[in-house]
């Protein structure tokens, strides 16, 4: 474990901080730092622990060093520390001595200690570890292996490794991308504030080698790594082929890597290859759709759609709808629905490959209760879903022109009715019907970002999309140029980025 700090002062206060919060929080009392006693003896950490003894009160003094040396304690300075808990014993011989090792002891002191504590069991030395798993036991800190899980998908890289830091009262991990790049993540793996990072920055700098990546910049490369990774999806899904070696860049080869890995995809000669939809089980057409928009994804990788080259995939995906969410099902008309409208909606392939919790929640909690008023009321929570994120995809301002142009979606056509109710019957009835369309704009009339797409709010009177002309759609590549979206993870909600 590390203990940051500017300087080695720093790192030692830190770690005196660190035992006296540690000491308090196991019941020693009128706990005290850098304290000095009569003859210049200094303690860093002086505590009492007092109990009862039938209806006594007995005080046992704590004389306790912290020492946050990057090297093991060597034997000067263990013997400097039982000299001080000498002193102290002999004006209260039944004095603990505790000595904080964070980097541990070598084996001169090892040995001498063993051998002291076979006489002596008011000694004791702890380590990082130590420290570490009483940190574990209380939930300050999340385990290794769950924050480098953590960190890969959140940035979406190879994690080289993680290690425990603390400072000003919390803790953290470093996380190793390479022997020069690291960034830092709170203690639960989680990514850290901009500001949060930079109040570390001076502490990190002054005890972690290489160059920190703060969130931004470390976002700015998950989301490049990203779209390379898609990049290559896309070129598959497109009849295209990936052999390792046809790029030199690292971020290739490395998205190459993380795509061997997936379970939809193999190599074989070097060569990646998607696999086949209907060999995919429930979580591996899931893992496909999720990993398309685990950062943000530029409208350009999903050229496939215009081939409908995803077809097969979402078909299995739906296929799966019991497993993914909890036995929920479908009547026929409504499949037919979902099959003919899925391939459009990016975010409609998120939303079927993540648990909808209003429906798993209570099928897995209370399985017995899924009788047919409750399928019906389920349906309709996942009928809500998909229509929150199909109009989220409909008005997403870098998607709509696509949608318009290449795919055909022209308008979006809503019918509400609210029936307000009292205790005795309805008290009135609320409808509303709105059209909404993507129509293209002239050069003379772009709008946000470049964009020649508008949302418009068409009369009753005007004709409908297949009985109105159309302009010639905006060329391809100018269409997937035009930015970048994203589907969320959750399936909920769709947003775009510059």
């Amino acid at each position: 474990m590390l203990v940051l700090g500017v300087s080695s002062d720093d790192k030692g206060a830190q770690l005196e901080a660190l035992v006296h919060t540690e000491l308090e929080s196991q019941g020693y009392v009128e706990v005290y730092s850098n304290v000095i006693r009569s003859g210049g003896n200094e303690l860093d950490v002086t505590a009492k622990r007092k109990f009862s003894v039938i209806g006594a009160d007995h005080v046992t003094p704590v004389v306790c060093e912290a020492k946050a040396y990057q090297d093991p304690v060597n034997l000067p300075t263990w013997q400097k520390f039982l000299g001080k808990l000498f002193i102290q014993r002999c004006e209260t011989p039944a004095a603990i001595g505790i000595l904080v090792a964070l980097s541990g002891v070598n084996g001169n002191v090892r040995g001498s200690y063993e051998s002291l504590r076979k006489k002596d069991g008011g000694l004791f030395i702890f380590d990082g570890r130590n420290l570490l798993d009483r940190a574990r036991e209380a939930g300050a800190i999340a385990s290794e292996d769950k924050v480098s899980q953590a960190a890969q998908e959140q940035f979406r890289r190879g994690v080289l490794g993680v290690e425990p830091a603390y400072y000003g009262g919390g803790y953290f991990w470093i996380v190793r991308w390479n022997d020069e790049e690291y960034s830092v993540v709170n203690a639960h793996g989680s990514r850290l504030l901009a500001q949060q990072i930079e109040n570390l920055r001076t502490a990190l700098e002054g005890s972690v080698s290489g160059k920190l990546m703060a969130t931004d910049e470390a976002q700015a490369q998950a989301e490049a790594r990203h779209n390379i990774k898609i990049g290559l999806i896309s070129r598959l899904l497109q009849g295209g082929t990936v052999t390792l070696g046809d790029s030199h860049e690292d971020d290739e080869r490395e998205a190459f890597a993380s795509l061997a890995d997936e379970p939809y995809s193999y190599t074989e000669n070097r060569q990646l290859n998607l696999v086949p939809a209907n060999e995919l089980d429930a979580p591996g057409v899931a893992r496909f759709f999720t990993s398309l928009f685990e950062s943000t994804t530029s409208v350009k990788h999903l050229a496939f759609m215009t081939g409908r080259n995803h077809d097969s995939y979402i078909e299995r995906l739906i296929d799966t709808l019991p497993e993914q969410q909890a036995g929920f099902t479908l009547d026929n008309d409504d499949r037919l629905s979902l099959q003919a409208l899925a391939p459009f909606f990016p975010s409609i392939w998120a939303t079927l490959a993540q648990p909808i919790q209003l429906i798993t929640t209570h099928r897995i909690s209370e399985p017995g209760l899924a009788d047919e008023a409750t399928l019906i009321s389920d349906r309709n929570t996942f009928w809500d879903e998909i229509i929150k994120v199909v109009r989220q995809d409909f008005m997403n301002v870098f998607l709509r022109g696509f949608l318009y142009d290449h795919l055909g979606v022209a308008d979006l056509d809503e019918v509400i009715e609210v029936k307000v109710k009292s205790k005795s019957g309805v008290i009135g009835t609320m409808k509303t019907k709105t059209r909404t369309a993507i129509r293209q704009l002239s050069e003379d009339f772009a709008g946000e970002a470049g964009t020649r797409h508008a949302l418009i709010r068409m009369l009753p009177t005007v004709a409908e999309p297949w009985e109105d002309s159309h302009p010639d759609p905006i060329p391809l590549e100018i269409a997937l140029n035009a930015g970048t979206s994203r589907a969320t993870a959750a399936g909920v909600s769709s947003d775009t980025v510059r």
